[in-house]
């Protein structure tokens, strides 16, 4: 690990964590590179935390027109997610009011443990409606007052409402493997007919959330889902580390061993331990999932996670019909580069991975015009 990737993490660990750390000293070009690494993984104001909580330290010494744009990028994260609280809230209570059981998912959940909410990047607002009556009708609602409505997806209807990006969610979450999906369609549905709703604050109106295990779980998929597709995201181990350290005593971890068997994804579990330990300087003791066998080798999904290249191939790639009769990739290098990405990390999630591809593949085909 380089000089730029040690400095890198020292300051997410004290942007995050709130661990002390002493910085090395970098050239003005290591660390502009440094800051493209926090752009890429979508930590770059949780690095400007710690950046600023390491400002009297001798070699911490940034080009001045590098902070300052470090500092607008922050200021713009700041502010985009002060002006989505207000609306967010807004139609939260649209939905509750009609009864439909809104529960707030993904990035608006886990923002609300950081430190600094505003800090950690957070696109849109997904809603996960747990019944099918009560899905249709926002669906409706969302049709009658949205633009640029997007249900290319069964499952997920993507609108535009009073200046958010909206997502609304009929399964929390899907896998392509059919024997899989359903067993996790059904740990969802039993973890919400059994446990007792779960709320947080936002702008002092409660708002229903997945329960601690479930939602735990939850991240666990997504991290699955991108190492098969993109690669390991430093966002996603965060919010792990994050969760754990501010809501791991609300977790029934007997359950989620439960389920990390069922899904068979101990292999990614023992992966996401192993970071944990080496990037955060989490303990053991801190990650009760972590299987027994912890000589996990992680070294090519770290090598992979530093590589600035990969993280620009493993964009979206799809096929289209050209002038004549031949089907053509729009990014040949990317589709290379997902094909054999989606062989090298195979064993890491053996269940899901064919069919992930496959999925993939046909998603892409289905990019051909007619």
């Amino acid at each position: 690990m380089d000089i730029i990737q040690r400095n890198f993490l020292r300051l997410l660990r004290v942007g995050a964590f709130g661990e002390e750390e002493q910085i090395e000293p970098m050239s003005a070009w290591k660390w502009r590179r440094l800051f493209q690494y926090a752009l890429v993984h979508h930590v770059s104001a949780l690095i400007y935390d710690g950046i600023q909580k390491c400002k009297d330290q001798f070699f911490m010494s940034l080009p001045d027109n590098l902070e300052e744009e470090w500092r607008r990028s922050t200021c713009e994260l700041e502010k985009k997610y002060e002006e989505m609280q207000p609306s967010l809230v807004e139609l939260y209570t649209v939905f509750s009011q009609q009864q439909l059981r809104p529960i707030l998912i993904k990035g608006q959940r886990i923002a609300s443990l950081y430190d600094r909410p505003d800090h950690r990047l957070t696109k849109n607002v997904e809603i996960f409606f747990p019944f099918k009556t009560q899905g249709k009708k926002a669906d409706a609602w969302a049709s009658e007052h949205g633009t640029h409505l997007n249900n290319a997806d069964k499952n997920t209807l993507i609108y535009e409402w009073n200046g958010l990006s909206v997502e609304h969610h009929h399964r929390i979450h899907r896998l392509t493997n059919q024997l899989l999906n359903q067993k996790m369609q059904n740990i969802v549905e039993e973890e919400l007919r059994t446990s007792h709703p779960t709320y947080i604050t936002i702008n002092g109106i409660r708002v229903e959330v997945c329960s601690n295990t479930l939602e735990l779980l939850l991240i666990f998929m997504r991290i699955a889902h991108h190492i098969l597709n993109n690669g390991v995201s430093m966002k996603h181990l965060v919010d792990m580390g994050i969760f754990l350290r501010k809501a791991g005593d609300k977790v029934d971890f007997i359950k989620l061993q439960e389920w990390i068997s069922q899904l068979h994804i101990t292999k990614i579990a023992a992966i996401i331990g192993s970071f944990l330990v080496q990037l955060f300087h989490f303990s053991p003791e801190e990650i009760p999932f972590m299987p027994e066998k912890k000589d996990v080798d992680i070294d090519g999904l770290l090598r992979e996670m530093f590589t600035l290249q990969n993280q620009q191939q493993s964009t979206d790639w799809y096929f289209q019909q050209g002038k004549d009769i031949f089907v053509h990739s729009t990014n040949s290098s990317a589709m290379m580069w997902h094909m054999q990405h989606s062989a090298k990390y195979a064993k890491f999630y053996p269940a899901e991975s064919i069919t992930n591809f496959f999925t993939s593949f046909v998603h892409s085909l289905s990019h051909i015009e007619e």
